[in-house]
């Protein structure tokens, strides 16, 4: 199998078609590619995460951003086992259309920090930050749910299906674990 991050990210429905095709193994899995896209989750939520401070005083800088990756990271950790029970495809291939669908989320929230990191310089800007930044929490939710859904249909899985996990799995546990990493983080 011919797979690079490159086209991971570009071509993710014909490489997820090519990822189920192949026989994926524990030795056969591409951990740098796989490495790569985790350091790009781990890496934007934090970003992300910290540039609140920037703009809401209420976050602080650690504090925020390990909120948003724990927060995250947990209710990835629910979604996946539930996607693979619901779709009944392979852990390989859930797992690495969960990496590429979560690149996608943080390109998105990246940009939004880069947004907030001007912000900090008090522009004269007429909005609330607080919704924008729900704002565009929203917008990366839409982005993500739209590349994992399109993946899951290039192997065979109804969007309605994988809709529905997201919403109960992703979202549901990531509000619980977003509200309880308040708590303890605050």
């Amino acid at each position: 199998m011919n797979i690079t991050l490159f086209k991971c990210l570009i071509y993710f429905r014909e490489q997820i078609k090519a990822f189920e095709a192949s026989p994926i193994t524990w030795q056969s899995v591409p951990y740098g590619i796989w490495a790569a896209l985790t350091a790009i989750a781990v890496i934007g939520s934090c970003i992300y995460g910290a540039s609140l401070s920037l703009v809401l005083p209420s976050w602080q800088l650690t504090s925020g951003a390990l909120w948003i990756l724990l927060s995250a990271g947990f209710g990835w950790f629910i979604f996946g086992p539930t996607l693979i029970f619901v779709t009944k495809k392979n852990i390989f291939t859930c797992a690495h259309a969960c990496m590429v669908t979560m690149a996608y989320g943080e390109g998105v929230l990246t940009l939004t920090a880069l947004v907030n990191l001007i912000l900090a310089f008090n522009l004269p800007v007429s909005f609330d930050v607080g919704v924008f930044n729900f704002s565009m929490v929203v917008v990366s939710n839409i982005v993500m749910v739209l590349v994992l859904s399109l993946q899951m249909q290039a192997i065979g899985v109804v969007w309605w299906k994988t809709l529905l996990v997201w919403m109960l799995a992703l979202n549901g546990s990531g509000a619980i674990f977003f509200w309880i990493f308040q708590q303890v983080l605050k």
